[in-house]
């Protein structure tokens, strides 16, 4: 059965503790949620989990954008690392009984041709498969919109992306498909869904423009749910929106658009 999850960063204004972000999202009705690993500790998310029930559908930044905080997918001098950070998301995931973890690319590096960045992407990929493969976790990769919010990224469209899940060849590496930044870049997300299903292990929905709750604009919901829903998948679909106004108010405009996807009860406060 096809829910929706709830992004615990991007749903969500500044000034929200995690523990009240993950409450006012069970609170309203969502069973499942996704966030940046990194960003809290292990044992608050724990807690959590056994005291406010949801599924994590996914987890967030393993790796980043540019050299930094955050191993870069495409950058050989960052695979050890990657492999360590790879281990620690695992760790992470199996503790909360969460079997997916979101990569992307990284900027491109200038002077290397595409081909270079998907070799070194691939690389990489096939450097920690092993890691994930044992520990029946997947890489999910996330192409961006380099026309609007990822100005410089390498991998910004699904076929780029599908190229390097081909090449890779791990069952545990797909693609997170993100109909936001994908029609932004090209459109045609219904058609491109029905062509790959089977090299895609998540979904990301935002409005298009804006980026808001996926409610009007540009995309056709009605017509990629139905999509996503005939290719066998059965899984969650996370909401990365940022509220066009007050999140809880949000939340329940998804709630009326979407009532197959979320439940219509909300959980009493505890």
């Amino acid at each position: 059965m096809i829910r929706f999850a709830a992004h615990l960063e991007m749903n969500f204004g500044a000034g929200h503790s995690f523990h009240d972000r993950w409450m006012a999202a069970r609170n309203s009705g969502f069973q499942g949620c996704e966030f940046v690993w990194r960003n809290y500790e292990l044992s608050e998310a724990v807690e959590l989990r056994q005291a406010a029930p949801l599924e994590i559908s996914c987890l967030g930044g393993t790796t980043g954008i540019a050299a930094g905080a955050r191993p870069v997918l495409v950058l050989p001098e960052d695979r050890e690392r990657l492999a360590r950070d790879v281990e620690s998301a695992v760790a992470y995931a199996r503790a909360l009984s969460c079997s997916s973890l979101v990569m992307v690319s990284g900027n491109l590096i200038q002077g290397w041709s595409i081909d270079k960045h998907r070799q070194e992407a691939v690389t990489s990929l096939k450097y920690v498969a092993p890691i994930l493969e044992e520990a029946g976790v997947t890489a999910l990769i996330e192409p961006l919109n380099s026309k609007i919010d990822h100005n410089g990224v390498y991998c910004d469209t699904a076929e780029e992306g599908f190229r390097i899940i081909h090449d890779t060849g791990s069952p545990n590496v797909k693609l997170l498909y993100d109909a936001y930044h994908m029609h932004i870049m090209h459109g045609n997300v219904v058609q491109e869904i029905r062509s790959n299903h089977a090299m895609i292990g998540y979904y990301h929905l935002a409005r298009v423009p804006g980026r808001n709750e996926p409610i009007g604009g540009e995309i056709d919901y009605e017509a990629l749910l139905e999509a996503v829903a005939a290719s066998g998948y059965d899984g969650f679909i996370g909401l990365e929106y940022a509220p066009s106004g007050d999140y809880a108010a949000a939340f329940q405009r998804i709630k009326h658009a979407y009532p197959a996807y979320i439940s219509m009860k909300e959980v009493p406060h505890e």
